[in-house]
């Protein structure tokens, strides 16, 4: 079971990672696109597929994060950290909810894009 836990919890960091990743590609992308006065068909194929990535990323972040978040307490807890765990915790979610809402909203003005192509 350690492993299984251990796993996922590679899964649930990667998946975030995926999701950083994306963003700041996409972000290069539609910041590139302005200085051109129509996208190409490749220009609209690469965020397609930095768009799948952030959706792969985000149901990974949400799957595996449920799974940790319920065997974190077995599993990962340690006594000697005590409550700074928590604090610690507390501050990475913050800092990955403040990188996950600038990628998001990346991922929607690249979605409307995309529609607007089609």
């Amino acid at each position: 079971m350690a492993l299984l836990i251990l796993l996922n919890n590679f899964l649930h960091d990667f998946s975030a990672a995926g999701w950083l990743f994306g963003s700041i590609l996409l972000w290069t992308i539609l910041k590139e696109r302005l200085e051109f006065e129509s996208i190409t068909d490749f220009g609209n194929s690469m965020i397609k597929a930095v768009l799948l990535l952030m959706n792969l990323s985000v149901a990974g972040i949400v799957v595996f994060g449920v799974v940790r978040a319920i065997a974190y307490k077995s599993f990962e807890w340690s006594v000697e950290a005590g409550n700074g765990q928590v604090s610690l915790l507390i501050v990475k979610h913050i800092l990955f909810t403040v990188i996950f809402v600038v990628g998001l909203i990346q991922y929607l003005k690249a979605l409307k894009i995309v529609k607007n192509d089609q």
